[in-house]
């Protein structure tokens, strides 16, 4: 079965969320003992602690993004170079024996700019079995051993930044996931201990109650209603 996409469970913004969270464990050290009385222990401060510092160890959203274009712009490279290698064989292959030919075809289907990228390591194979075969009919219009083993390494350079693309992509998601579980465990705690602390002062001691308000806003600031136009 599909595991359901997890959503965050609040609007405020994770760095707010995170000084939200700091701003908290000192108000509860700072009213520890009231907060004792309804239960707070340094076991429960220290999953407090934990869960905050577990946010803190996810790479935040704009560097995994940044880690998935810089992949992507290396596999990118990867085939304008094997793509550049592969058109000048081709040119001499056609050159050779004509376009229409069968040797021709044998270096497999020349319209590589409209290949995905594993069709294109495919046809990248094919091509340096065929270069090989055919070299010394080739070698007046500049193939040599060494483009045909640069043709492969460029192929297989081509193969991996594919792969190393697709587990980014996947460790993206996976620290995705897994950050916005540590902040919405981290909300939930917030909210907790937050109403806690307002159900201890409301009564006696207003300061200290208006402490404890979150707001769930991006900025973690009240909200303003728009003002009517006049």
């Amino acid at each position: 079965m599909k595991k359901e996409q997890v959503i965050r469970s609040f609007r405020i913004a994770d760095s707010v969320l995170k000084q939200k969270a700091d701003e908290l464990i000192a108000l509860i050290d700072r009213d520890l003992a009231e907060f004792t009385d309804r239960g707070y222990n340094p076991t429960k401060k220290s999953e407090l602690i934990t869960v905050r510092n577990t946010v803190d160890s996810f790479p935040s959203d704009e560097q995994l993004e940044a880690i998935k274009i810089n992949l992507t712009e290396q596999k990118d490279a990867a085939r304008k170079a094997l793509e550049k290698s592969m058109r000048s064989i081709f040119n001499a292959a056609e050159n050779v024996f004509g376009q229409h030919s069968a040797k021709y075809k044998e270096f497999g289907n020349a319209l590589i700019s409209q290949q995905s990228d594993a069709e294109l390591v495919r046809v990248a194979k094919i091509m340096s079995l065929t270069a090989e075969k055919y070299l010394t009919e080739l070698s007046d219009e500049g193939l040599t051993a060494d483009k045909i083993n640069t043709l492969t390494t460029q192929r297989d350079t081509l193969d991996i930044a594919i792969d190393s693309q697709t587990q980014g992509i996947s460790d993206r998601d996976v620290a995705t996931e897994g950050r916005v579980e540590a902040l919405n465990k981290l909300y939930q705690l917030l909210t907790k201990y937050a109403g806690i602390g307002q159900d201890i002062f409301y009564e006696t001691n207003e300061a200290k109650y208006n402490d404890y308000i979150i707001h769930d806003t991006p900025s973690g600031l009240p909200e303003v209603p728009p003002t009517n136009p006049v």
